[in-house]
C-alpha cells in the first residue's frame, strides 16, 4: 500500500524527533542540540546530535543521519511503511486506508470513536463556558484550578438532562455506534439510550500521545448512593490499564531528570501543574498497574509517590512500590501530613512546602519497613522481611538485589547471608508458580472444600465459557469487555453475576488476577469451588509441541464467547416471555393484553432467530446490542 506524500509530511512535521528519540536513547540538551550515546554504534564518548529545530539526526561517529522516520525505521527494524503507519498511530493521524485492508470495520470505528471523543471533549468545554456549566464552574474556581489550566487540560463540564451530547454529537454527524464505541452513550435494555456524564465537572482523559480516550466526571455535590467519579468505561480506544493521566503533558518534564510524581487523582495532577510540578501523573479509574508502569519507565527511571495519607493511600502505595520494583523502577515514597493529599497541600500551603516534602521522600524499603516493623513481634517481623524479600526477588535488575538484601539486613540487624539464603528460595517458589498467572498454561492445583451437593449454588454452562475465557491469559478478559461489551447482567445467574465482578475486581488490582481471583476472601465456598472447576477445565497445550518445532495451536476464544453470549440472550428472551406470557393470563384489559401478546410474539421471533443463528456467521456480533440487558 502506498502511504500519499502528504501523509508521510504530515507525521514528519508533527512528530517530536527529541521525545520520540529520547525513549531510545538518553539525550542531554547542549545548546540548541541534544546529545547522547549513539544506538547504532558502540561507544563511551556522546557523538549523536538531535536537531529539534531541523528535525533532524546525526551521528559524527559512525554517520548515521536521517529524520524521525529514518531513525524508527533503522532502530526498529521496520519497513518504511510500517514506520510511518506506526508513529501516525501515535500522532493520530488517519492514514486512508482501502476497503479490503478493513474489512471488519474496525479501523473506521476506532477513528470514528476518537472523533467523536475529541468532539465531546470540545463540547464539554464551552458548555463549562455557559450557563448550563455554571456549577461546575463554580465548584471548579471554589477548588483553585485557573482558565489557564482549565484550558491546558480541556476539563469541562455535562449539562444537565439525559441526552445533551448525544444530540449534539448527532447534529454534528456522528452515528449512535460512534457514541457506543467512544463510551459516551449508555444503552437502555429496550435500545434506547441517554448521556453516560450528567451535571457533573468533566476531566479529558488522553493517551501519550495527547488524543482524547475518555472522560472522569466529578460529582459536584456529594450525594449519598451517587458515585463521586463515572469513568468512561473499556471501549475500542480506552484500556484504562495503559493510559496514564497527564502523561501526554508531563513527559517531556519527565524525561528531563528521568524522575516522575505519581499521584492518585486527576485533581491532584492539575492542581500540582498549575502550580509548577509539570512531571505528575496519576492512574484514571483503576489502581495502578503494570502496564501504566511499563509506559511511565519508558520516560523515568525514578518514581516518586505521592498517594493520601490515609489507610488506603498507605495501602495502595505498599502495591505501587511492589509493582514499580518489578518493572525495574527506583522508588521513593513522599508522607504527606495526616489528612492532606497533594491537591489541598499545594493550595493551602503553597509549592515550596510541597516540594520540601519531595526533597525528603524516602527510599521505598525505608518507608515500607517503618510502617510494617513491629517491636517485640518476631512473627510479625519475620513476615515484613519475608515480604520485603519477596518484592526484592522481583526487580529485575540482579545486580541491585545484593545491595537491597544487605539494605534490608540492616535495618531490621539480621544476618545478610540468611537473607540471601531466603532470596534464592522465593526465586525457586516464584519460579514453581508462574504459571499460576497465566490458566492456560497452569498446571497448580487449588484445593478448595466441596460445598454440599445440594446446597451449591450453579453456573450456567455459557457462564462457564464466558468465565473461562474472561481467564484465558491477559488478552480473555479485554476481548470480552472490548469487542463485546460484556457487563453483569448479560448473565443469568446470582453466581456468575457475583464471581463476574469479582473478575473485574481483580483484573483491574492485580497483575495475576486469575490466581488472586481464586483466593478472594470476599468469594463464597460455592464460588470458589465454580472459579476451580472452571480453571482446571481449561485448555492446556502440551510443551513437546515445541520439541517439534511447530506452531502452537492457539485457543481461540472468540467463537466460544460469541456462542456463549447468544446462549445466555436466548436464555433472557425465556425468561422474558415466561414473565409476559404470566402478565398476559392476569390482564383484565383486552388492549394491554392485545399489547402484552404482540409484544410476546416479537421475542418469540427474536428467540428464534437466535436459535436458528448459524455458525458460519460466528464473526457477526451486532445481535448482542439488540436491545440486551443492562441498568440505568
Amino acid at each position: 500500500m502506498r502511504i500519499p506524500d502528504h501523509i508521510i509530511d504530515q507525521v514528519r512535521s508533527q512528530a517530536d524527533i527529541v521525545e520520540i528519540i529520547g525513549e531510545h536513547v538518553r539525550l542531554k540538551k547542549a545548546g540548541h542540540n541534544y546529545l547522547g550515546l549513539c544506538p547504532f554504534h558502540t561507544e563511551k564518548t556522546p557523538s549523536f546530535n538531535v536537531n529539534p529545530e531541523r528535525g533532524i539526526f546525526k551521528c559524527f561517529g559512525c554517520g548515521k543521519a536521517g529524520n524521525v522516520i529514518t531513525f524508527i525505521s533503522e532502530h526498529q527494524h521496520l519497513g518504511f511503511v510500517d514506520t510511518v503507519r506506526a508513529l501516525a498511530q501515535r500522532l493520530g493521524i488517519v492514514i486512508p486506508e482501502d476497503e479490503a485492508d478493513d474489512s471488519d470495520g474496525l479501523h473506521a470505528r476506532r477513528d470514528g470513536a476518537l472523533k467523536a471523543l475529541s468532539a465531546a471533549a470540545d463540547y464539554f468545554h464551552d458548555v463549562l463556558q455557559g450557563p448550563d456549566g455554571a456549577r461546575a464552574a463554580m465548584f471548579l474556581s471554589q477548588r483553585g484550578f485557573s482558565q489557564a489550566i482549565i484550558s491546558e487540560f480541556r476539563i469541562g463540564a455535562a449539562a444537565p438532562g439525559w441526552d445533551n451530547i448525544r444530540l449534539h454529537l448527532k447534529a454534528s454527524g456522528f452515528t449512535d455506534e460512534h457514541l457506543v464505541d467512544a463510551g459516551l452513550v449508555v444503552v437502555r435494555e429496550d435500545g434506547r439510550m441517554y448521556d453516560r456524564f450528567r451535571d457533573r465537572a468533566v476531566f479529558t482523559i488522553a493517551d501519550d500521545a495527547g488524543r482524547v480516550v475518555g472522560f472522569s466526571a466529578r460529582i459536584l455535590a456529594d450525594e449519598p448512593g451517587q458515585p463521586k467519579y463515572i469513568n468512561s468505561p473499556q471501549s475500542l480506544v480506552f484500556d484504562k490499564r495503559r493510559v496514564l493521566f497527564g502523561l501526554d503533558k508531563a513527559k517531556r518534564s519527565i524525561r528531563a531528570n528521568r524522575l516522575a510524581l505519581l499521584v492518585e487523582g486527576q485533581a491532584d495532577v492539575v492542581m500540582l501543574h498549575q502550580h509548577g510540578f509539570t512531571n505528575v501523573v496519576a492512574s484514571s479509574g483503576t489502581s495502578i498497574t503494570t502496564e501504566q508502569l511499563a509506559l511511565l519507565h519508558r520516560h523515568a527511571d525514578v518514581i516518586v509517590i505521592l498517594y493520601d495519607a490515609d489507610a488506603a493511600g498507605q495501602k495502595a502505595t505498599s502495591r505501587a512500590i511492589e509493582l514499580a520494583l518489578g518493572e525495574g523502577l527506583d522508588v521513593r515514597v513522599v508522607s504527606l501530613p495526616q489528612g492532606t493529599d497533594p491537591d489541598s497541600l499545594v493550595r493551602e500551603r503553597g509549592p515550596a512546602t510541597l516540594q520540601n516534602a519531595i526533597d525528603q521522600a524516602q527510599p521505598w524499603l525505608q518507608w515500607q519497613a517503618e510502617r510494617s516493623h513491629v517491636d517485640n513481634d518476631p512473627v510479625a517481623t519475620a513476615q515484613t522481611v519475608r515480604m520485603l524479600l519477596g518484592w526484592i526477588a522481583n526487580v529485575p535488575d540482579h545486580l541491585r538485589r545484593p545491595f537491597l538484601v544487605r539494605e534490608l539486613a540492616d535495618r531490621f540487624r539480621l544476618n545478610e547471608d540468611v537473607l540471601l539464603r531466603e532470596l534464592a528460595g522465593i526465586g525457586s517458589r516464584q519460579q514453581r508458580s508462574h504459571h499460576a498467572q497465566n490458566p492456560d498454561t497452569s498446571t497448580q492445583t487449588v484445593v478448595v472444600p466441596r460445598p454440599p451437593a445440594r446446597q451449591r449454588q450453579t453456573l450456567q454452562a455459557a457462564e462457564e465459557m464466558l468465565l473461562r475465557v474472561g481467564l484465558s491469559g491477559a488478552e480473555g478478559l479485554p476481548l470480552l469487555l472490548n469487542q463485546f461489551g460484556l457487563q453483569e447482567q448479560h448473565f443469568v445467574t446470582e453466581i456468575g453475576r457475583r464471581i463476574f465482578r469479582a473478575l473485574l475486581r481483580a483484573y483491574e488490582e492485580h497483575d495475576d488476577f486469575g490466581s488472586y481471583l481464586i483466593n478472594d476472601p470476599d468469594l463464597t465456598d460455592d464460588e470458589r469451588f465454580a472459579l476451580v472447576q472452571i480453571v482446571e477445565q481449561s485448555p492446556v497445550l502440551s510443551a513437546k509441541w515445541v520439541d517439534f518445532d511447530v506452531e502452537i495451536p492457539r485457543w481461540d476464544n472468540l467463537r466460544p464467547a460469541v456462542e456463549a453470549l447468544n446462549a445466555l440472550r436466548i436464555m433472557h428472551l425465556t425468561a422474558d416471555i415466561n414473565a409476559l406470557m404470566t402478565a398476559s393470563e392476569q390482564e383484565v384489559d383486552v388492549d394491554n393484553r392485545n399489547r402484552l401478546l404482540y409484544r410476546i410474539t416479537q421475542l418469540i421471533a427474536l428467540r428464534q432467530e437466535l436459535l436458528q443463528k448459524s455458525p458460519d456467521h460466528w464473526n457477526d456480533h451486532s445481535w448482542l446490542h439488540n436491545g440486551h440487558r443492562s441498568e440505568q
